[in-house]
């Protein structure tokens, strides 16, 4: 029977967390407070890393790139697209869940 109570209690908490909050002022504010700390305290670390990872990107591009058919503008634009499609979207993702992670864990304790 303890089985069923703890499956009743689970229920119960789920409905509590997803009822109505009390003030929505109090959760606007916090929900504002939390994406001004994360987001937008984020950019310049974001930036910075990004920044150092085109540089990385474009040297070794140009290194690899011994063709002497091959137009050096080309290597500015496979960085680009490597940057765009492949890199930045990998290390905003990896800095953010870091970042989210420890502003979490120090909130908490």
């Amino acid at each position: 029977m303890t089985y069923l109570e703890n499956i009743g209690k689970y229920f119960l908490m789920i409905r509590e967390m997803f009822r109505k909050p009390t003030k929505w002022s109090v959760m606007k504010h916090l929900i504002l407070k939390d994406i001004d700390d994360l987001i937008i305290g984020s950019l310049g670390i974001v930036a910075f890393i990004s920044f150092f990872v085109g540089g990385v990107i474009t040297i070794q591009t140009a290194l690899n790139i011994s063709n002497p058919l091959i137009p050096k503008y080309l290597v500015g634009f496979a960085t680009r697209q490597s940057v765009i499609l492949e890199f930045a979207p990998t290390f905003t993702s990896i800095i953010m869940a870091g970042k989210v992670g420890s502003f979490i864990t120090s909130s908490i304790g």
